[in-house]
């Protein structure tokens, strides 16, 4: 399901990711930990096609990031550490939005799947600048879930929620909604360790 073979990013001199491989198998779950500045992220934003690779490959259900990252866009929702809502929408119509960019034919169900499934609907519309730190990381998963992802890859998704929020109930679900899901969660060593 995900592939990647002597994966590097360079900026310049500085090298974020040097000769990084593994597999990922349907079904499987996956960690990334490190230290921070060990490349974590830059390698999660290679696979979900923000950036490209300075060399290597990266194939996500067969499908090269590189020469196809909008085939690779349609099955990986990801959640960058920092979600990327406009906080002037309300809840439900920024997942609207994140639907219809992402090509769902029935945006409204899939808004309200995505919304229930990582517990939002008592905030629905509400506008996101109006909501916690929590409620606004939770926003941030439901656009990555409201296109029903084959891999899901998260980047610290635990990040500004309370204690009790920190068992998801959009991760269990999503991964075992279907036998293929793939959550990837970069949470750094010092988070698991309070679980």
């Amino acid at each position: 399901m995900i592939q990647v073979d002597a994966l590097d990013k360079s900026y310049g001199t500085f090298h974020a990711v040097q000769q990084v491989s593994f597999r990922v198998n349907r079904g499987e779950v996956v960690g990334f930990l490190g230290p921070n500045g060990a490349g974590k992220t830059t390698t999660m934003r290679i696979l979900s096609g923000c950036i490209g690779a300075t060399a290597g490959r990266a194939l996500i259900d067969g499908l090269d990031v590189l020469e196809d990252p909008r085939g690779v866009k349609r099955r990986v929702g990801y959640l960058p550490e920092l979600p990327p809502v406009y906080p002037t929408m309300t809840v439900q119509d920024y997942v609207a939005f994140a639907a219809t960019i992402k090509g769902v034919d029935d945006v409204a169900t899939a808004v309200t799947r995505a919304i229930g499934m990582v517990g939002l609907e008592t905030v629905a519309h509400r506008v996101i600048d109006h909501l916690s730190k929590g409620y606004r990381q939770r926003v941030g998963l439901a656009q990555a879930l409201v296109h029903d992802p084959d891999v899901l890859i998260l980047d610290e998704p635990t990040s500004g929620l309370d204690p009790a929020q920190r068992v998801p109930r959009a991760a269990p679900r999503a991964g075992g909604r279907r036998p293929h899901g793939h959550p990837v969660d970069a949470r750094p060593q010092r988070d698991r360790s309070r679980r």
